[in-house]
């Protein structure tokens, strides 16, 4: 593996990342570091997280080429290999107990009967806890049953929106990493691949969402983010039908969700013997409004949903 002089900074808490010097969003600006000294090379380079309305990234090269200096170089010693730490499996079983006083979970029998959003809560191992109000845990648990991670979040009970200002991740030891998988990857050994396609959402509450709603054999699991995305996190699903379906993107994006992930999609099959496809319903059925507001899969799926419930009490 190649180690490089200048890297991102890797993630150590939310006062970390800082303003973007491009579109000014603030705590979405990952520095670059210097891995001889641990230095930040410079408060302008780095790359803006709003890879879709913003895209900003100014590399260590094109910082040298511009400021007409020339790095000192230096062998640069591998970071030591830290191992993945595991969650006790009785921190989940104790979450699920009181999933029910959730927000998200609030919100959701509103549109589905409540036993369905149970049943669905308990087969993802969806948990509660007292971090935030009423906040809601998604575990990251492997296909051999190892917690790889909590994160925690909380939706409004109405709306059903998240609020981005409240999000922690479970705390790892030190000497220690955290190697994250797909949202539902604990299902696998539950369904026969020859049987049951994979979906895979950005969200873990569209994955929810889908769960609950389709009745075709998919197992849905989520990335957790556009960009949350890598070659190991496929490994498990080799030999498996995958079906990717992104959330739309604003016309004004550097690049589309949908491009992303299919050119994402496509290192996936030269790397892994999986049958892959790209799912472009949203982008065929969506206006300018819709992709502007970057909405996803559970946004149709429940606006289907509230047209049923007015025709189901008669205010058709």
């Amino acid at each position: 593996m190649t180690n490089y002089r200048y890297s991102l900074e890797k993630y150590k808490g939310p006062n970390q990342k800082v303003k973007c010097p491009n579109c000014g969003a603030n705590k979405r600006f990952v520095r670059y570091v210097d891995n001889t000294t641990g230095e930040i090379l410079n408060e302008n380079v780095g790359r803006c997280e709003r890879k879709e309305s913003c895209g900003y990234h100014y590399r260590p090269r094109e910082y040298f080429q511009h400021s007409g200096t020339r790095p000192v170089f230096k062998k640069v010693e591998p970071p030591p290999v830290l191992p993945t730490y595991f969650y006790d499996f009785t921190l989940v079983d104790k979450s699920v107990l009181n999933h029910t006083k959730t927000d998200l979970f609030r919100y959701l029998v509103k549109y589905f009967e409540e036993e369905q959003v149970k049943n669905t809560f308990q087969k993802y191992f969806v948990g509660h806890s007292t971090k935030f109000r009423n906040s809601i845990v998604f575990w990251q648990i492997d296909d051999k049953e190892n917690v790889r991670s909590g994160k925690y979040m909380v939706y409004n009970s109405i709306t059903g929106k998240r609020d981005k200002s409240k999000f922690f991740w479970s705390k790892i030891p030190e000497n220690y990493q955290r190697e994250q998988c797909f949202f539902g990857l604990h299902l696998l050994n539950k369904y026969c691949p020859s049987e049951y396609k994979i979906g895979i959402v950005e969200s873990e509450k569209t994955a929810l969402i889908c769960d609950l709603f389709f009745n075709e054999k998919i197992i849905w699991l989520a990335s957790g983010g556009m960009q949350n995305l890598n070659l190991k996190k496929f490994l498990p699903l080799e030999n498996r039908t995958i079906i990717l379906f992104p959330d739309l993107s604003s016309g004004n994006s550097k690049k589309s969700s949908f491009t992303y992930w299919k050119e994402f999609g496509n290192k996936v099959k030269q790397r892994y013997k999986i049958d892959l496809k790209i799912n472009n319903y949203l982008e065929q059925i969506s206006s300018e409004k819709q992709k502007n507001m970057q909405l996803d899969l559970a946004d149709f799926i429940l606006d289907e949903m509230k047209i049923y419930k007015t025709y189901e009490i008669g205010g058709c």
